[in-house]
């Protein structure tokens, strides 16, 4: 496939140099020709030009907006600033970062096709199954079609994480090397906030085998909401509001019941239907909550101080309680604590360093007079 497509790099540009030096007329380039090959991977002219005009805004953002707008933009030269070449070297920069890593993924064995031929056929595809589906009423999850620039992101995003596991797997690390680590940086491995809490969190599900709470006090006036019957079809449609409102009344008893000091036994057995547990947390160790879902669970206890309980919130669908039984700050993390995420800083380190010696390493065949004949093409409006 690589000798295919280097024949193909050849020949287009055995063609375009014969049509130059013969003189039969303006250069003429096909979206599917390749306009440059990197690390045995081809680009070709669609490819370069879409990527080129993701760092358009970039490039303009350093000028003025008289100059930004001006006819003459990409081919003005200020102080040795030239945007044309700026904006080509952004794009060449980018996909040699991409191919790069296509190649070693494809050493590493991680499947896929990554030419921009085959990833503009998968998008039509993937775009016509799920408007299809939209179509038809079935649930379609995310966006019902991708731009073409998105996914072909998409592609490689996921494609460069695939990569970095399996370069981290490659890279193993002793105990007794970490170990050394730790103790050679003790700050670094010095939490600013570390807490215990006392965590309730309720599923999705939970309420619905729960006894019906009180909708209002004696002498309250009700709420709209109030006036539903359990089962019944409130003003919002549906009888899952009412299980909404269950649940979160529900937390509120079980914020009360923590306010009181109440321990996990006591709570377990008094909601047998909330898992409760207990969990430390701390600035170099959030449970994967950095991030992603539990972000919030992070936020929130990192701000908390001893025996303060905080307002329900959700996780998902999952609605969460949590009380801080315990809070300190400087606390140099136990080795075992941190022993995972320094073990996975240390190989995401290695592993990035194997694919920027793939990018510096990479073989770039291109002649500058195609490219900037088809960045010119893409920017400059005729």
């Amino acid at each position: 496939m690589q000798g295919k497509y280097r024949k193909a790099f050849l020949g287009i540009m055995a063609i375009l140099s014969a049509a130059a030096i013969t003189g039969c007329g303006t250069r003429s380039i096909k979206d599917s020709d390749v306009v440059m090959e990197i690390a045995g991977q081809p680009v070709v002219k669609a490819e370069y030009q879409m990527v080129l005009q993701g760092y358009v805004a970039e490039v303009k953002s350093q000028y003025s907006t008289e100059e930004a707008n001006a006819e003459d933009f990409w081919d003005m030269d200020q102080d040795g600033k030239e945007p044309l070449a700026q904006i080509m070297e952004l794009a060449k920069d980018d996909l040699i970062h991409k191919k790069a890593v296509a190649q070693l993924a494809k050493a590493a064995g991680i499947a896929g096709e990554t030419d921009y031929m085959s990833i503009a056929g998968k998008l039509e595809t993937e775009n016509a199954d799920r408007g299809n589906k939209a179509a038809s009423g079935e649930v379609v999850y995310g966006l019902t079609s991708f731009q073409q620039q998105d996914y072909y992101s998409y592609v490689y995003t996921n494609l460069e994480a695939q990569l970095l596991e399996s370069l981290k797997a490659s890279h193993p690390i002793s105990d007794q090397e970490l170990e050394q680590i730790y103790q050679e940086d003790q700050e670094r491995y010095t939490s600013d906030i570390s807490v215990r809490m006392l965590v309730g969190e309720m599923p999705s599900e939970a309420a619905m085998s729960h006894e019906p709470l009180p909708q209002t006090e004696p002498g309250q006036e009700e709420s709209p909401e109030a006036g539903t019957s359990q089962g019944q079809s409130s003003e919002a449609g549906t009888p899952q509001g009412q299980s909404l409102k269950d649940r979160t009344e529900l937390a509120q008893q079980v914020k009360l019941s923590m306010e009181e000091g109440k321990d996990i036994e006591a709570l377990t057995e008094q909601y047998p239907e909330i898992n409760f547990y207990e969990l430390k947390l701390s600035s170099l160790n959030t449970q994967e909550g950095k991030s992603g879902v539990y972000a919030q669970r992070w936020i929130a206890a990192s701000t908390m101080e001893q025996g303060e309980v905080c307002e329900p919130f959700f996780i998902g669908e999952n609605i969460m309680v949590m009380r801080c039984l315990d809070r300190a700050e400087k606390v140099k993390e136990p080795f075992e604590d941190v022993k995972g995420v320094l073990k996975s800083e240390v190989q995401t380190s290695l592993a990035q360093e194997d694919i920027e010696k793939a990018i510096q390493e990479a073989e770039i065949n291109v002649q500058e007079e195609i490219l900037k004949q088809a960045a010119k093409e893409a920017l400059i409006p005729e």
